[in-house]
């Protein structure tokens, strides 16, 4: 409960620095024309709104003895979030973002599909697998041929063949 409280916060700090990040850093456009500032500046104010509307429904929920006695088991709440699939599922997030690169879209995004499945309880491996492909040409259609997205290939040589091949496959309009 604490976690969820601190993790608003934290990521509401971090909101409005990247808005002002943003508004310093980035050249101004002109009166009459969205630029290159305001369409991120735009995505951070509606963020910043949604985490202050969580923080707003967060004491709107719990009592104010609840989140002292909630702040009092804060340790234990880490080492349980640390165990938790939450977390195991940050974590995989982060090692598909390392290995998109050098393996691939295609192997890591179905791998990565894969993993999740399993964390998320999905014990029917066929299913799994099945929908893990049908997921990552979905994807792998709509980005590269639709919308024109170079995907990685992988440096890995037989995946880089395998993406080459996959490609060779698909039509391109």
């Amino acid at each position: 409960m604490v976690i969820e409280l601190i993790v608003n916060i934290l990521l509401l700090g971090f909101s409005i620095f990247c808005f002002w990040y943003v508004g310093a850093t980035m050249p101004v456009s002109a009166v009459n024309e969205l630029g290159a500032e305001q369409w991120p500046q735009g995505i951070l104010a509606l963020l910043i709104l949604a985490i202050l509307w969580n923080i707003f429904k967060f004491f709107r929920m719990h009592k104010p003895a609840e989140v002292s006695a909630a702040f009092k088991a804060f340790p234990g709440d880490v080492v349980g979030f640390f165990k938790s699939k939450l977390f195991i599922g940050m974590v995989l997030v982060v090692v598909m973002a390392l290995a998109y690169e050098p393996v691939g879209f295609m192997v890591t995004c179905f791998v990565f599909l894969m993993a999740y499945g399993l964390l998320l309880g999905q014990r029917n491996i066929a299913l799994l697998v099945g929908t893990s492909l049908l997921i990552t040409v979905i994807l792998y259609v709509g980005f590269s041929v639709f919308l024109g997205v170079l995907l990685p290939r992988g440096n890995i040589s037989f995946l880089r063949d395998f993406a080459l091949f996959v490609e060779s496959l698909v039509p391109t309009f």
